[in-house]
């Protein structure tokens, strides 16, 4: 037997024969390469908007595993691929005239009513999201005849909304009562039950329950008689609060699971991994997959990384499969213990280590990481899943631009100062065990120098005394100078541009953006918070206006909406979330899309914001293991990964981590590991290119090439021109990158190297 390093070796020598076990084992509901034209061909051949051939096979592989018995079913699809057309179509297949239940972000209500009425137009739409809801609901009691099918589409804030609570209990001078056994309501020290606590907002703390112990006669049947036995009050000690009759309401999910339970066909949940916690929205999830017939998930990241993100998903939608594998739901921890990665942390007090009594400390923490179980037994029946690149065909170019800026030099003295002070603070604080400084510090750090001209204060958030202090500098900057030039080069080729700015609420940069493009004639708009519903016609009502530039918060952005007018997109800053940054760079870039998408990542080199930029590149060519890509990392680097991204920054700060690496290097690993992936490649080979002469202006350059069989994937040219840094991508075949190399006109030097 051949030795297998890796899992990705082992997978090498032995794929094949497992495959082979595999087909022989697993029965196989749909097979694209087998599978001939059929009626639900026909259907989707009949709607206004027809799907693509990839996204037809994942229809009917949904369909036809509803059909098989299967109650609940993921689409887990990379954001763009057209999951909401997928789900619309799964629908119309399932019956003739089924009604739909739609729960989605209320940010996408809108879009969602849109979508359904553009691809089949004889399909009537409500829209649940607004105050008639419960009133639209209790019509559907006395349902008409079904002539066409019926799309009901709820946001997830208004599925879980209900009335306000209040406390409910007997009060006497002598204390508080309990309105069922009459008994006094004492908590498990004997003090009076603190039914009244409110917290820092001014609500009621906590719904408590009578714990009184009460004597109850109960048929014993062995005997013929009834007996006496003790047992807990139990009486809810609350009751909704009538007098606030803004919250007097019933729960739209609860209203559906008493009144209307089966009524619906399928429930459409969009979005479905924001319903993986104990919140209210995956409360109102659970009663409505309950009350539906079938239920169909849609998400883009079905998995965060921990085991725990679909413990509670799975209890939802399949608990016949949890209860069948002995994971109860009150035993999270288990689970955890079966597929995830825990790490206990005991700690012994050095001078007590050595006796018998010796004070033990052990802290249970959940790390990042899955079993492949998790997928055998859980998921690979249940979900059907899709690649942005199995619709590489129907998507347009995708370049990106990491642009390093040096700071002028009062910028950068000004920096590193203030960036010495932090370190002292943060390592003060992390010698006493203090880490709640880590984010105040980090943002600090991270947004200084695009916002030095109003300076930076720092303070204790708990003892509010001034850590450090950024003297602010006046004067155009770097940056701004770069986002000017981008925009200009932009705007002159017809296409609009979106800034994402992570500043946007009380150390708010904006208007100063708006005023530097507004005086250089640029139409510019900012997105703010609020409106969630009305949030894309608002969008695209200013373009129709002709916007040029529009500014906001990648979070408002990151789910759902699709912002097809910006073809070019700025990070102007970049945060440290790895969610967050792919899921806002591929708002434009959808199979809709008819013009190539560019994006730009901003940075000052020597600052926390390329260290950050570093670290993200890192994770997210990790990050392909936990979508299903198996690398020489693999599960291994699962469990390796640290703590936070926060953490590892504080880390890369204090302790002088190596810093050498290139951002462009690390940023172009991650992207010809992901292009590997996309188009099956195992082995490359590199390209030879002479040398030439500089271009007048240019200091330095140096062009990277990779070619796999006769095609070349990603060329990058990287010109210093004083201050910046400028990287260029593209794609080019083998026979056109000689052209392309001779356009340069005067160029000398070329250096290759593997990306």
């Amino acid at each position: 037997m051949e030795q297998a390093n890796s899992l990705k070796d082992f997978l090498d020598v032995y794929g094949p024969s497992l495959a082979k076990r595999v087909n022989d084992e697993l029965e196989v509901i749909h097979d694209p390469l087998a599978d001939e034209r059929t009626e639900m061909d026909n259907i989707m051949d009949r709607l206004n908007k027809k799907p693509f051939p990839v996204q037809r096979e994942v229809v009917k592989a949904v369909v036809k595993s509803f059909k098989s018995g299967n109650k609940s079913v993921y689409i887990t699809a990379e954001m763009g691929s057209g999951k909401t057309l997928m789900g619309i179509a799964s629908a119309l297949l399932l019956k003739e005239n089924p009604r739909v239940l739609i729960l989605c972000p209320p940010h996408l209500v809108r879009k969602w009513i849109a979508e359904i009425k553009e691809a089949a137009p004889a399909s009537r739409v409500f829209n649940l999201n607004g105050k008639q809801c419960l009133s639209t609901l209790e019509a559907l009691r006395s349902p008409r005849p079904l002539t066409s099918p019926e799309f009901y589409v709820l946001g997830r804030e208004r599925a879980k909304t209900t009335f306000q609570w209040r406390p409910a209990v007997v009060r006497k001078k002598s204390g508080d009562f309990c309105p069922r056994c009459g008994g006094l309501l004492l908590d498990m020290d004997e003090t009076p039950l603190p039914v009244f606590e409110r917290n820092t907002q001014g609500k009621y703390k906590k719904k408590h329950a009578c714990r009184n112990m009460i004597t109850k006669w109960e048929w014993d049947a062995e005997i013929g008689a009834h007996g006496r036995t003790d047992q807990r009050c139990g009486e809810q000690l609350w009751q909704p609060d009538l007098d606030n009759r803004k919250y007097r309401k019933y729960m739209p999910a609860l209203f559906i699971k008493n009144k209307l339970k089966n009524f619906f066909d399928v429930l459409i949940a969009d979005e479905i991994h924001e319903y993986k916690n104990l919140s209210g929205q995956g409360y109102a999830f659970a009663i409505l997959s309950r009350a539906c017939k079938y239920t169909l998930g849609l998400t883009g990241t079905l998995m965060g990384g921990y085991a725990s993100d679909l413990f509670y998903l799975i209890y939802r939608t399949h608990p016949e499969v949890m209860l069948a594998d002995d994971n109860p739901w009150s035993n999270l921890t288990s689970f955890m213990e079966k597929y995830g990665v825990l790490e206990r942390i005991t700690t012994i007090p050095e001078e007590d280590g050595l006796t018998v009594k010796s004070k033990k400390r052990t802290i249970v923490k959940a790390k990042p990481g899955v079993s492949p179980l998790l997928m055998g037994k859980m998921l690979l029946s249940n979900s059907v899943f899709l690649r942005l690149s199995d619709m590489s065909e129907n998507l347009p170019e995708y370049e990106e631009e990491v642009i390093e800026l040096k700071m002028n030099p009062q910028q950068e003295e000004a920096y590193h100062s203030f960036e010495e002070d932090m370190k002292k603070a943060l390592k003060e604080a992390l010698a006493v065990g203090d880490n709640s400084l880590l984010g105040a510090y980090l943002n600090a750090l991270l947004s200084y120098p695009d916002r030095i001209y109003q300076g930076v204060s720092v303070y204790h958030p708990h003892t509010h005394e001034l850590v450090a202090f950024g003297h602010p500098i006046q004067g155009d900057m770097p940056k701004e100078k770069e986002l000017s030039r981008i925009i200009e080069d932009e705007i002159s080729n017809r296409r609009k541009v979106l800034v994402y700015i992570q500043n946007s609420n009380t150390t708010d940069i904006s208007p100063r953006f708006v005023k530097i493009l507004e005086d250089k004639a640029y139409r510019v708009k900012v997105l703010r918070s609020g409106n969630t519903e009305g949030r894309s016609e608002k969008i695209d009502k200013w373009v129709k206006k002709g916007l040029d530039v529009l500014i906001c918060n990648p979070k408002l952005v990151e789910t759902g909406l699709d912002l097809l007018s910006f073809p070019s997109i700025v990070f102007y800053q970049c945060g440290y979330s790895t969610y967050t940054l792919r899921q806002a760079s591929r708002r434009s870039w959808r199979i809709t899309q008819k013009n190539p998408v560019k994006v730009y990542y901003l940075t000052y080199s020597d600052t926390m914001q390329t260290r950050a930029m570093k670290l993200i590149a890192t994770k997210l060519e990790t990050s392909l293991a936990l979508e299903g890509e198996l690398t020489d990392k693999g599960l291994s680097a699962l469990s390796e990964s640290s703590d936070s991204m926060s953490k590892e920054l504080a880390r890369a700060l204090l302790e002088q981590i190596d810093d050498s690496g290139a951002l462009k290097d690390l940023w172009a690993a991650y992207r010809k590991k992901e292009i590997q992936v996309d188009c099956n490649v195992s082995q490359t080979t590199p390209i030879d290119i002479k040398e030439q002469e500089l271009p007048t202006g240019v200091e330095k350059i140096s062009v990277e090439a990779e070619q796999i069989g006769d095609k070349v994937l990603k060329v990058s040219f990287i010109e210093y021109v004083g201050r910046r840094k400028k990287v260029t991508r593209v794609e080019v075949k083998a026979s056109e990158l000689d052209e392309m190399i001779k356009e340069k006109g005067n160029l000398t030097s070329v250096q290759l190297c593997m990306f």
